[in-house]
């Protein structure tokens, strides 16, 4: 039985991969702090484990262990990095959650793609993890490892991560600020926007390990929304006329404005994925959002 080992796989797509793997029929460890309950019982077998680290004695655990897939939710920093290359020695191989925010500047027309930020290429002096800004932890994450990793590793650039039970209710922001008929706030106009279904993630993954897939690659549905597409499929989803909608990079963006530039997927169709279109499941999830906050307001 092929062992997996799965960091931070008690929350939102976390869960998801676990029972995928489960499904499969693969021996699933998950490694966190412990401090959040999990449903998984006896299928699952559990390690304590604080990420950033490098002490601690649950690392010594992992590293006498042999791991066919190591999946990587929680690799924010290069020192996390570190840590990996210096315990995660046994693994076939090692899939790292990387982020659309490790690119910088303007994408192109159908979106960043891998060969716009080369790890390999990125050299910089690591600042202290609390310095770190987010897209740059990524960035010398993935770089560090790119020359220290010792063994085979994928780093999966996914852009927003959306689904029904998605905890920091992003997509839930727009909804409920649409039918509240409160302001909606985006940095510009020409944003676009690539989204992931969380639901999708662990077949991703299961397609990349099959294919022996490795290096950056970007993880999106098959179609970019504009803000003006975006705000239409709203506006439709919740059957609204219009909606309130300001441009203004002084103000507090909404939360998806922050990273509104999109993913180019094209690697991943070429590798033989079928990638599903935005279409095909984000109005559907507004709607049930949609639905159920009209519900909740009626039982207030």
């Amino acid at each position: 039985m092929k062992k997996i080992l799965i960091f931070g796989g008690t929350r939102f797509f976390g869960k998801k991969v676990v029972t995928h793997f489960l499904n499969l029929g693969y021996d699933v460890t998950i490694a966190t702090r412990g401090t959040t309950p999990d449903s998984f019982g006896q299928e699952v077998s559990r390690l304590i484990i604080d990420r950033g680290d490098y002490s601690h004695i649950g690392w010594k655990e992992i590293q006498n262990q042999h791991w066919h897939i190591v999946f990587d939710n929680i690799c924010f920093t290069q020192n996390d990095a570190k840590i990996a290359c210096h315990y995660l020695t046994d693994v076939q191989h090692y899939l790292v959650t990387s982020s659309l925010a490790t690119y910088q500047g303007e994408a192109s027309l159908d979106g960043y793609k891998e060969s716009d930020f080369i790890p390999e290429n990125y050299h910089t002096e690591a600042t202290s993890d609390s310095d770190y800004e987010y897209g740059e932890g990524k960035r010398e994450a993935e770089s560090y490892l790119a020359h220290n990793y010792p063994g085979k590793v994928t780093y999966l650039r996914f852009p927003i991560v959306l689904d029904d039970d998605d905890y920091t209710e992003r997509l839930h922001f727009y909804v409920k600020a649409a039918l509240a008929k409160e302001t909606i706030v985006f940095r510009r106009k020409t944003g676009r926007f690539s989204f992931v279904r969380a639901s999708e993630i662990p077949s991703m993954l299961e397609f990349i390990i099959l294919n022996n897939l490795t290096g950056p690659i970007n993880l999106a549905s098959d179609q970019i929304y504009s803000t003006k597409d975006f705000i239409i499929a709203l506006k439709m989803a919740l059957n609204l006329d219009e909606l309130t909608v300001i441009y203004d990079s002084t103000q507090t963006p909404s939360p998806f404005s922050k990273y509104d530039e999109p993913l180019d997927t094209s690697l991943l169709k070429k590798q033989g994925y079928s990638v599903t279109s935005l279409d095909s499941w984000l109005p559907s999830l507004m709607t049930r959002l949609g639905e159920d906050e009209i519900k909740k307001t009626s039982k207030r």
